[in-house]
């Protein structure tokens, strides 16, 4: 699901009659412009489902529609994961000059493993990374936290890439709530 904030801001132009107007879009982990991969490695989440695979239990009242898509890299095989030491990526192509990904963290150490290792490319290109070890509290989760940006995009089409683990990297959970790119519309009617 998108929604949409509207923000004006009138900026300098060529013309006296031009106006910009920023907008932010949000995309939520449950809209289907947001790939996921491998298939079956990312768990769909809300208040009403349950996931007997998923230590991570945040409070769906805390999350943008109450939705959120849950992946755990493991670099080794735990017996029950099909993808041991391969990474797992979130991708969102989009039309805009600024992009921003929000997760909740999970602090525990243990049960579950709340460390962080996202990469995030934008057009193939590596552009940050989020790394963060778990705290050690036992459940207790951080929400809407902002772990990417980039806000000096050329204006235009873009894919955004989450990779959640590195090869041979530690366990990494994510909690991807959602996305929220933004384009310029410019009035020339004004």
């Amino acid at each position: 699901m998108r929604s949409f904030l509207w923000l004006t801001i009138l900026l300098p132009s060529l013309t006296q009659n031009t106006l910009c107007i920023l907008i932010n879009v949000t995309v939520d982990d449950s809209d289907h412009s947001i790939l996921y991969s491998p298939a079956g490695a990312w768990n769909v989440r809300n208040a009403a489902s349950s996931c007997s695979a998923c230590t991570a239990q945040p409070d769906p009242t805390k999350m943008v529609l109450g939705t959120w898509h849950d992946s755990t890299f493991r670099p080794i095989d735990g017996g029950t994961h099909d993808n041991p030491n391969t990474p797992l990526f979130a991708n969102l192509t989009f039309n805009g000059s600024a992009v921003y990904v929000f997760c909740a963290l999970a602090e525990s150490a243990i049960s579950p493993d709340g460390n962080s290792d996202m990469a995030f490319y934008v057009d193939g290109q590596f552009m940050d990374s989020f790394v963060k070890p778990a705290l050690g509290i036992n459940n207790s989760y951080e929400y809407q936290l902002p772990v990417f940006s980039a806000h000096s995009l050329a204006p235009g089409e873009h894919t955004l890439v989450l990779q959640n683990g590195h090869v041979n990297g530690t366990q990494s959970l994510v909690l991807l709530d959602y996305i929220v790119y933004t384009y310029v519309l410019i009035d020339t009617s004004a």
